[in-house]
């Protein structure tokens, strides 16, 4: 037995232009993989993905290959056979589509040498262990849709040399198996909008968000974090995420001079390949530009996280943009915004397991919907601010994820309102 370790790894470029590109590569030699490679420069780049949708595809790619690995399953060799997968295969594929990629590693049998075959029944035997839970189906769906693009992909490529060389029954054989496979594969997406309700995000509770705004606070004792700039930042961040209903990404990406402190406005703006940017992965605005205005608490904790613990800190100048790390300076991270809400957690259990930057996005929209309710703004127009202040087209159908809690409170008054004109009326003496 041996500790076994993922042989791919997906790996970030930076070109001098700003410009990032994801490959897939083999961790032993850092060598890209050449057929994923050009499909992600010639079908993706081309198609201008943003590098965070390139680096979604080819983990989903790479789940493939791993399977393939695992199946001693030499693809180019299929091809030339006019055949891609067995619907067994398929099976298996989308089993492990299923999964978080640690349940590739662990204490695994040795791989059994290339020249011996390793049926389906073997491949199963070495399956994790039980403990690995299994991921959000929407997850699933994506990984499933970007292996059979792959798949269509090598399969067409294949397709165009047979016709050159006038291989007519290759071609005909492997386009025969290649549409049986991704029917196949297209019937194992599993639906993104499930009838299980009640397990789908919602926004945080009132009970929940006031203990939140309590421990966050920079004199609380409750307060996990050590040092005014982080317990200032901090606090500030999950202000800006209550407040505004901005996506990670977008917090990263907000510059110093993004904030009109005369105005009290701050613009939320694309910049993918963003050449000032030093970080590798870089955070990305994934909705549209939009100017968001601030109150005036907002306002003035910004200015004086600006001019106040910020400016002390060396690196910071160096950079400009708004929200930085502790020590160095540098812009903050991805991993370090995630990192906050894991202490947040560990230092609170009894907050929200689920208590990660986007829980606040739906939450501001639960917010959003009370105050038009309130305000008694039609339906129509009430849609078109919130695409508005969220990013979105005015035809988006995206709110209907984000406003799950009012949207059952809404249907639970209407739903007691109706009973109450139905009771029976008791028996006397009853």
């Amino acid at each position: 037995m041996r500790k076994q370790t993922n042989p791919f790894a997906v790996r970030l470029v930076v070109f001098t232009s700003g410009e990032r590109l994801p490959l897939l590569c083999r961790r032993s030699t850092g060598t890209p993989l050449f057929e994923p490679t050009v499909y992600a420069i010639t079908e993706l780049r081309a198609q201008n993905r943003a590098s965070a949708t390139i680096q979604q595809a080819l983990r989903a790619v790479m789940v493939l290959y791993l399977v393939l690995e695992r199946l001693k399953i030499d693809l180019d060799q299929r091809l030339g056979e006019g055949r891609l997968l067995e619907l067994g295969e398929i099976e298996e594929l989308v089993r492990w589509c299923r999964l978080p990629l640690e349940a590739f590693t662990g204490d695994q049998e040795r791989p059994a040498p290339p020249s011996r075959v390793v049926t389906l029944e073997k491949a199963r035997m070495k399956s994790p262990a039980p403990g690995h839970a299994e991921l959000d189906p929407n997850t699933v769906a994506i990984r499933i849709h970007y292996i059979r693009d792959y798949l269509k992909w090598r399969a067409d490529g294949h397709m165009l040399k047979l016709g050159r060389n006038r291989a007519g029954t290759g071609l005909s054989d492997l386009k025969i198996n290649s549409e049986i496979v991704f029917r196949s594969l297209d019937e194992h997406i599993p639906s993104s909008h499930g009838r299980n309700d009640a397990e789908q995000r919602q926004g945080m509770s009132e009970s929940d968000l006031a203990k939140l705004i309590e421990i966050i606070q920079p004199d609380s004792p409750e307060n996990p974090w050590k040092g005014e700039h982080a317990k200032e930042r901090n606090a500030l961040i999950i202000r800006w995420f209550l407040t505004l209903g901005i996506r990670r990404g977008e917090l990263l990406g907000v510059r110093v001079s993004d904030t009109d402190f005369q105005t009290n406005e701050v613009l939320i703006a694309r910049r993918a390949d963003d050449p000032d940017d030093p970080r590798a992965n870089e955070p990305n605005t994934k909705t549209r530009d939009r100017l968001l205005s601030m109150d005036e608490d907002l306002a003035v904790l910004t200015r004086r996280y600006v001019t106040g613990v910020r400016r002390r800190i060396e690196g910071a100048r160096k950079h400009p943009f708004l929200f930085v790390s502790n020590g160095t300076g540098k812009p903050l991270s991805l991993s370090g915004v995630n990192k906050i809400f894991v202490v947040l957690r560990k230092k609170c259990p009894s907050l929200p397991d689920d208590l990660y930057p986007h829980i606040f996005r739906h939450t501001w929209n639960d917010r959003f919907s009370d105050v038009m309710d309130t305000r008694k703004v039609s339906e129509e127009t009430e849609k078109k601010m919130r695409a508005k202040l969220m990013g979105w087209s005015e035809t988006s159908g995206t709110a209907a994820m984000y406003t799950r809690r009012h949207t059952a409170r809404k249907a639970r008054e209407a739903s007691l309102d109706l009973q109450s004109k139905f009771k029976l009326r008791p028996k006397d003496g009853s």
